[in-house]
C-alpha cells in the first residue's frame, strides 16, 4: 500500500511540476527501392500538440545506401512548418545525416542510429533552442522483436537521447530524452502501419518540460517488378478471379 501511494505521488509530482504536453503524431511515407542497396523516400509528417491545430508540419525526401549486411547510411531533406505564438507558421530546413546498425537473431533484433542533424533557416538562431529542430546530436538504440513467422505484429521499444551542440550557455550537454514502446502491423499488400506511445522528458534544463505522445504511421513500399513477378502476379490474379467467377472459365472455352 505504502508502494502505491508514493508511486502515485511521484506521477501527481510530474504533472504538477513539470510542463506536460499531450501529443498526437500522423504520418504517412512511401518507400521505392531503386537498387538492391538503394532505397528512396517521400514522407509527410503531422504533429498536433493540445489537441489543436497541428503545431508541426514536415513533409521530407530521403535516400538510403547499404554499405554492407547491418549498416546503412541515409540522408534526409526536411521542410518544417513550425506554428509560432502568434499562430503563424514559420520555415525551416533541416538535414539529416544518419547512420544506422543493425543485427539479427532468432527472437530479437538490436539496432542503433546515429544522427547528426543541422538546421537552416528562420528558426535557426531565432528563439529558444531547440535539440530536436536545430542542430543537434542524436542516439537511438531499439529492440525489434519477431514473435512467429506467421504473425502480422512486430513490436519494438527504443530510446534515444539528444545532444545540444549549441555554443550557448546551456549547450554543449544532453537535453533531452525519448522512450517509446509499440508494434508494427502488416497490412495487406505491401502496406504496414505502426502505433506507438512515446514518453520525452527535459534533462540538464532549467525549464522541465514532460510529453506523452500518441504516434500512427502507415507506410507502403512501392515495389520494382521485374517482368517475371510482374507475369507470375497477374497470372495469380487471373486465377483468383475465375475461382470467384468459375463461369468465365466456360465462356473463355
Amino acid at each position: 500500500m505504502k508502494n502505491s501511494f508514493f508511486f502515485a505521488f511521484l506521477i501527481f509530482s510530474n504533472f504538477a511540476f513539470a510542463q506536460v504536453t499531450p501529443q498526437t503524431w500522423l504520418s504517412g511515407e512511401i518507400n521505392r527501392k531503386l537498387t538492391t542497396k538503394l532505397v528512396a523516400s517521400a514522407s509527410l509528417d503531422m504533429r498536433f500538440y493540445d489537441f489543436s491545430a497541428p503545431g508541426t508540419i514536415f513533409p521530407q525526401l530521403s535516400i538510403s545506401y547499404k554499405i554492407i549486411d547491418g549498416v546503412k547510411f541515409s540522408v534526409d531533406y526536411r521542410m518544417l512548418f513550425k506554428e509560432n505564438r502568434y499562430t503563424n507558421y514559420t520555415f525551416d530546413n533541416r538535414l539529416n545525416f544518419n547512420l544506422e546498425l543493425k543485427t539479427k537473431f532468432k527472437h530479437v533484433d538490436p539496432g542503433f542510429r546515429f544522427r547528426y542533424q543541422s538546421t537552416f533557416g528562420t528558426l535557426n538562431g531565432v528563439g529558444n533552442y531547440s535539440a530536436e529542430f536545430d542542430q543537434a546530436i542524436r542516439l537511438k538504440p531499439a529492440l525489434t522483436f519477431h514473435i512467429n513467422k506467421k504473425s502480422k505484429y512486430t513490436p519494438a521499444v527504443s530510446g534515444e537521447w539528444f545532444y545540444s551542440l549549441a555554443n550557448k550557455e546551456l549547450g554543449k550537454r544532453f537535453t533531452k530524452y525519448r522512450l517509446a514502446a509499440g508494434t508494427s502491423y502488416n497490412l495487406k499488400g505491401p502496406r504496414e502501419i505502426e502505433v506507438k506511445y512515446i514518453f520525452g522528458q527535459s534533462i540538464n534544463l532549467p525549464k522541465d518540460e514532460t510529453e506523452h505522445i500518441l504516434s500512427l504511421t502507415y507506410s507502403y513500399n512501392w515495389e520494382k517488378l521485374t517482368p517475371e513477378e510482374k507475369a507470375k502476379r497477374a497470372k495469380a490474379r487471373a486465377k483468383k478471379k475465375l475461382k470467384k467467377h468459375p463461369e468465365l472459365e466456360t465462356e473463355e472455352e
